[in-house]
């Protein structure tokens, strides 16, 4: 056998070829799954976490770009998403949500499954900010179920963020602090208008859950961020799209194709930031399937998933092993 050579990116050993991997072409993935549990990624996958849970999964999207702390801003950060540019004082989330009596209390539905059309939100949303009822602040419509209020004094209000209420029990995530009884007030007053309001009254004969209370959550200010550790970043979810821009890195559309995708994609360090919808047995396997064979060929030199706070690790398979699995019936 004559001694082995290399030109041009081929490795010759005798006289079969084989293409030489390419250390410039190769890339480094993470996709983080928002509002995904880390059970059901573990299901969909049949990975075991290699980082378990480590508190909330949203301040473990935050970590990614170096924002520590327990009570990130949440709303200044999808306000960065939704209006391009950070908002320029305080700012809080005043969502459109199912306020339901339950014995004692009331339950927090999020209206996420049953989400309210455009025109519906944009009608919801202009009787409310048209109203008067809060004084001294601005609204944003984010989209149909982001809405924003500004203000340019920060009130003395604490909060906690929808689905964190264990059960959606209301009574458990009451705004705390000195000006609590003013905006609890203020939500009381906007729960009244709301609750006969044509959209609501019609979704009710539909069925539907009425968008007939509002939760106040995420206030503060945009955080300052480090530098973006991500090369690139794709994805359409609000906190990871606000937190990009916030670290200096405007993120680009999500890919309808991941063989494409891939393909096209530039040699570093990508965030692919993913929906609760991509993590179903169906839709996961159009990623993970690409990504795992991009993986296998060198194409790409790792692979992390993180979902529910927990970060998983794609392994890259052997020979033998990609050989059993293409030929398993």
């Amino acid at each position: 056998m004559p001694p082995a050579a290399y030109a041009g990116g081929i490795l010759i050993l005798g006289r079969k070829p084989f293409l030489a991997h390419s250390p410039r072409m190769s890339a480094r993935l993470t996709v983080h799954f928002c509002d995904v549990p880390a059970g059901q990624l573990a299901a969909v996958t049949g990975l075991a976490p290699v980082a378990p849970p480590a508190g909330d999964a949203a301040a473990a999207a935050c970590a990614l770009f170096g924002l520590g702390g327990d009570d990130p801003p949440l709303a200044a950060i999808t306000y960065t998403h939704d209006f391009g540019t950070p908002p320029p004082a305080w700012c809080a989330r005043l969502d459109p949500v199912c306020l339901l009596p339950s014995g004692a209390t009331l339950r927090l539905i999020e209206l996420t499954q049953t989400p309210l059309s455009e025109a519906d939100a944009r009608d919801l949303f202009n009787q409310v900010s048209a109203a008067g009822v809060i004084p001294d602040v601005q609204w944003r419509f984010g989209g149909p179920l982001r809405w924003y209020v500004e203000s340019t004094a920060a009130p003395d209000v604490r909060t906690c963020a929808p689905d964190s209420l264990p059960g959606g029990d209301v009574a458990a995530g009451q705004p705390r602090g000195a000006d609590a009884p003013r905006w609890q007030g203020w939500l009381n007053e906007l729960q009244m208008l709301l609750f006969d309001a044509a959209p609501n009254l019609a979704r009710e004969a539909r069925d539907l859950p009425p968008a007939n209370g509002l939760w106040l959550w995420g206030g503060g200010a945009a955080p300052s961020l480090p530098p973006s550790p991500f090369d690139s970043v794709w994805t359409d979810q609000p906190l990871i799209g606000g937190l990009a821009r916030l670290a200096g890195r405007a993120p680009q559309a999500v890919p309808d194709s991941v063989t494409e995708w891939l393909d096209t994609l530039p040699p570093g360090h990508a965030l692919l930031g993913l929906g609760a919808g991509e993590a179903t047995p169906e839709r996961g396997a159009q990623w993970l399937d690409p990504l795992q064979a991009a993986l296998d060929g060198g194409r790409l030199d790792a692979v992390a998933l993180h979902a529910g706070g927990a970060r998983f690790a794609l392994q890259r398979r052997g020979w033998l092993a990609r050989l059993r699995r293409r030929l398993r019936p």
